[in-house]
């Protein structure tokens, strides 16, 4: 089948665009990607119901925080990644998404207990915005909204047809 020259344009279009729209679509190392699956599943683990790991809530956030803060906020979401690593690494001497249930629970428990005080640095700022944001997706997936609270896109049903009881 011979190319002809609007062929051959539709196809080198298609290829630079793909090539601008590349950094959009990288992603986060496979450390970086279990420690956050794994901090979502702390937060919000699954019971009865899916957690957030289950529905990609962990992933929602690093979207969030790629597609929508600005890239000092970006840097200082992965600075907080890293030194949340970085203790888990200090105090158990593993990865955070190495470590057993108990010190995973302990660790979050612990920056959670220290989020009292409105602190401003990078472990602070990386775990309050990925906990919020972990929370806020996992309240927007498909599977919240359809089976646990059933979204209505107009509240209350109007029923024309209803008989009128007469009271005595």
């Amino acid at each position: 089948m011979p190319i002809t020259r609007r062929t051959a344009l539709q196809r080198i279009f298609v290829v630079a665009g793909g090539a601008i729209f590349l950094p959009a679509c990288k992603h986060e190392s496979d450390n970086n990607q279990q420690t956050l699956e794994t901090l979502a599943d702390i937060l919000l683990p699954a019971s009865q119901t899916l957690g957030a790991k289950a529905v990609g809530a962990h992933l929602f956030a690093l979207r969030m925080i790629h597609d929508c803060y600005p890239k000092d906020q970006q840097q200082q979401y992965m600075r907080g990644l890293e030194a949340f690593d970085q203790q888990a690494r200090q105090q158990y001497g593993k990865p955070f998404a190495g470590c057993d249930l108990k010190d995973q629970q302990a660790l979050v428990s612990a920056i959670n207990a220290g989020q009292k005080s409105q602190k401003t640095d990078d472990l602070s700022f990386f775990f309050r915005e990925n906990k919020n944001l972990v929370i806020r997706g996992y309240l927007g997936s498909q599977y919240f909204l359809t089976k646990i609270e059933v979204y209505e896109l107009v509240p209350g049903r109007w029923h024309g047809c209803t008989p009128v009881i007469k009271k005595t």
